[in-house]
């Protein structure tokens, strides 16, 4: 699926429920194989990282939501996130799946600012024809790489900083040569360098924090209404100085496609809902009594106010702990501290809090 019908593929609403009821391990749902599934039944293709665990089990239950956000529900539990790129979802850890996207754009910035020479223009133009990259089974990702350099035609310096591995098969449809070299090179932390006749690149470590910086024309020339448009939607954007009329930003390329229709429309841009607002958990006090309930069905309740649990799933299974135990509470306007410890303490888990995510462990 490309173009829009991928657009369209990831905004159909969905429902399903994949839930583990068999001790049969090949019939478990593991995120490889609901990654799998979700390319079966909606057609949208689906890049897992090699750092997230294949076999991590999960359960997944949603009505009549966004495929996007259910892509989204299966990289929560295994402290992941999405990335769009090209005509695929790409799932990975969280901190690169934020900023794949703005990678890709810098490293188109750096095609339009630092190419040069004869033929300039048709070189770019043959780097940005979308071609797709398809690959088996237990592929090394040198060999995913050199399908990438054969077909746009791309010499790969530094190769030695990708080690050995073997991967499991997937598909990168309708892909430009930045956005097929951004999806593997992502995967080991690292994004590329162009030469300046685009006829090579060279593997680099991208420089922290990654972001884009862009200056859009405050609507009617209210720039303070602007500006605090911005500050009250968009948390994780910087604000910098600009001209008479414009407000300047600083942020991931997601966050710059919402701040622009802001600043310009006065509101965030078609199917961008307004993020809900939970405050941190540190200052949440707890109240809850219960003779008799799941702990799975207590973490239902609290995720619908914004809390975000994360943690290993095979390792909490492998420890024996089950989140469908029955506890009793009885607690009142309590610390998430207290409240936490009294929840989780009973399953042999750690925890730690930070703003609205709470991470868990086995107790050792």
């Amino acid at each position: 699926m490309r173009g829009v019908g991928f657009r369209r593929a990831l905004a159909q609403r969905v429902s399903v429920a994949w839930v583990n009821n068999s001790t049969d391990r090949l019939n478990q749902h593991t995120i490889r194989q609901l990654a799998v599934r979700s390319q079966e039944l909606w057609r949208v293709s689906v890049v897992l990282d090699r750092r997230i665990d294949p076999s991590s089990e999960l359960k997944v239950e949603v009505t009549n939501r966004p495929v996007r956000e259910v892509l989204d529900s299966l990289s929560r539990p295994v402290g992941g996130g999405i990335s769009e790129v090209g005509n695929a979802v790409y799932i990975g850890p969280a901190g690169d799946a934020r900023v794949l996207r703005t990678l890709v754009q810098l490293r188109e910035m750096e095609l339009d600012r630092e190419i040069r020479g004869p033929g300039r223009d048709a070189r770019v133009a043959q780097l940005r024809k979308e071609l797709t990259i398809r690959f088996e089974d237990l592929v090394e990702p040198r060999e995913v790489l050199g399908q990438i350099s054969r077909k746009w035609k791309v010499e790969i310096d530094s190769l030695d900083a990708i080690p050995h591995d073997l991967w499991a098969g997937a598909e990168f449809p309708g892909v430009t040569a930045t956005e097929a070299l951004s999806l593997v090179l992502i995967q080991y932390g690292m994004t590329f360098r162009w030469n300046g006749a685009g006829t090579g690149i060279r593997i680099v470590a991208p420089r922290r924090p990654v972001s884009l910086s862009a200056r859009y024309r405050a609507k009617g020339g209210r720039v303070q209404a602007a500006w605090a448009l911005v500050r009250k939607e968009l948390a994780g954007v910087a604000m910098e100085p600009a001209g008479p009329g414009e407000v300047g930003v600083r942020g991931t390329w997601e966050d710059l496609q919402v701040a622009k229709s802001l600043i310009e429309r006065g509101r965030r841009p078609a199917g961008s809902s307004s993020p809900q607002r939970f405050p941190p958990l540190a200052r949440r006090r707890f109240t809850l009594k219960v003779a008799r309930g799941r702990v799975s069905d207590i973490m239902k309740q609290l995720e619908q106010t914004g809390v975000r649990f994360v943690y290993d799933a095979k390792a909490v299974k492998a420890a024996g702990v089950r989140f469908d135990r029955t506890v009793a509470l009885d607690v009142q306007k309590v610390t998430a501290e207290k409240f936490f410890d009294r929840l989780f303490t009973p399953l042999g888990l750690k925890f730690s809090v930070d703003g609205v995510t709470v991470r868990l462990s086995v107790k050792r």
